[in-house]
């Protein structure tokens, strides 16, 4: 039962895969050798890292027919899938196809150490004393930094800058109960007379 819905799910998948073939070969861009070497020749807006560059040149083989898909694949050691989604953006895009969309992307909640080091010297030279959060909302209106307010605590925190606000944790003294320890009477030792046979002697011995 397990076995025969692994082969129907394998079956669909490569009727998929099969469709998209087909589908692909009907939008497919025909390009002359002379349009293909004009579209590798324009410049890529971003310096291309060595692995985009050999995507490049294996897409570049692809397109003028000195490979197939498979081998390309097996280049790159990506999927076939993956092969003409890159074959299909480099026609669109150009050089600039092979390059991650996120490459030179910045994140929002970066920012450049110029705006940090701001932040520290107009707290130092003007709103020394200021709590935090006071000091932050006139960052954000005053001075049109765009930083949420956990941001410019963490600039100031990384220039080293105490908040006035800071509380100082008192150490706990714990005070241990003692029971007084009671002294044992101690019984006086009894002392017995031993006489000896010999001249009559005696002798005290304590117990």
């Amino acid at each position: 039962m397990v076995e025969q819905e692994f082969k129907d799910t394998e079956i669909q998948l490569d009727e998929a895969e099969n469709s998209e073939k087909v589908e692909e070969s009907n939008h497919q861009i025909i390009l002359t050798p002379e349009e293909i070497e004009a579209l590798f020749e324009e410049k890529a807006k971003h310096k291309m890292s060595k692995g985009e560059k050999r995507k490049l040149r294996v897409i570049k083989k692809l397109l003028l027919g000195e490979i197939n898909g498979t081998e390309a694949a097996k280049k790159l050691d990506i999927t076939t899938r993956q092969v003409r989604n890159l074959k299909r953006q480099v026609l669109n895009e150009g050089r600039e196809g092979v390059v991650h969309k996120n490459k030179n992307y910045k994140p929002y909640n970066t920012y450049d150490a110029e705006i940090s080091t701001f932040v520290c010297k107009l707290y130092r030279r003007e709103y020394r004393g200021t709590n935090f959060s006071e000091f932050a909302r006139i960052c954000q209106e005053q001075y049109d930094i765009e930083a949420s307010r956990s941001t410019i605590y963490n600039f100031l925190r990384r220039g080293r800058i105490r908040s006035p606000q800071r509380k100082i944790k008192k150490k706990k003294v714990e005070v241990v109960a003692t029971t007084p320890v009671k002294e044992k009477a101690t019984k006086p030792k009894k002392t017995v007379k031993k006489t000896s046979a010999k001249k009559g002697t005696s002798k005290v011995v304590k117990k």
